[in-house]
């Protein structure tokens, strides 16, 4: 289903997957970024890869700071007892070898963020395959210029790339330009006008094929496709303006008393 550097993140460390006829023990700890504009299907790819972990391996699966709404009416019923909402910061609380989806992580993980949050990815990254015995987490942005550039020196990488804009292009970070830019030119030649049927695999440099889950189809049920493929619009007004103010969960009265503490 996907190509070998994606595959090597994916499965638990040590088991045995098969590239050319030859058999390879997975990595299974690092990062795979995707990146793409609103409505490209990234969060959709990522379900995609989620799924074939739920499928193929023992790992546990983590939606970072999913609400509760969607883990309960949302995901597929293949997946439950499998998926947890666990936020990223309490990831040392974890003792599993976990796959996380941070889901739209210029949001909640901005490098601007006056808080840590947007310094917690890059912290973590030297040390994700030391936590429950190598853990992976992909992770959708809309930008790569929003995500603190330390998330990307410390461990393996398997960048995805989905459509991106040329105008939101021209503004992406540029150690990571070329790649995107090669992403949307190989897409081109393949699909129109937002390529939601493949994606760029940077790593293995070639176009992978992606089937949309039939559990994403409005036409199936309209109301699961959006607890899933919306998930944030599903938070409740409080997290939503905390997200919003890029307070990362903490009130503002919190924030408040802090500045007038300071005073």
């Amino acid at each position: 289903m996907f190509p070998p550097a994606i595959t090597n993140l994916l499965l638990q460390e040590g088991q045995r997957f098969e590239v050319d006829g030859k058999f390879r023990a997975a990595l299974g700890t690092g990062v795979i970024p995707t990146i793409g504009v609103s409505r490209s299907g990234k969060t959709s790819a990522a379900y995609v890869m989620i799924d074939y972990v739920i499928r193929y391996t023992k790992r546990p699966v983590i939606l970072d700071s999913f609400p509760q709404k969607v883990i309960d009416e949302g995901i597929p019923e293949h997946w439950r007892g499998r998926v947890s909402n666990t936020k990223f910061k309490d990831i040392a609380k974890v003792n599993e070898p976990a796959v996380w989806l941070v889901d739209d992580t210029g949001v909640g993980y901005n490098s601007r963020d006056w808080n840590s949050n947007g310094r917690i990815l890059a912290r973590v990254a030297g040390i994700l395959s030391h936590f429950g015995g190598g853990m992976t987490v992909i992770f959708t942005t809309q930008s790569l210029s929003g995500v603190d550039v330390s998330f990307f020196r410390y461990t393996n990488l398997a960048p995805v790339v989905r459509y991106v804009d040329n105008d939101v292009l021209r503004f992406e970070r540029s150690e990571w330009r070329d790649i995107v830019e090669e992403g949307q030119y190989q897409l081109q030649k393949v699909s129109s006008p937002r390529h939601l049927d493949y994606f760029y695999s940077s790593k293995d440099k070639m176009l992978v094929p992606i089937h949309f889950p039939s559990w994403l189809n409005k036409n199936n049920d309209p109301i699961v496709a959006d607890l899933m493929s919306r998930p944030m619009r599903y938070h409740t007004l409080e997290d939503k303006l905390l997200m919003v103010s890029g307070k990362g969960g903490k009130s503002s009265k919190t924030h408040k008393d802090k500045e007038n503490m300071t005073e």
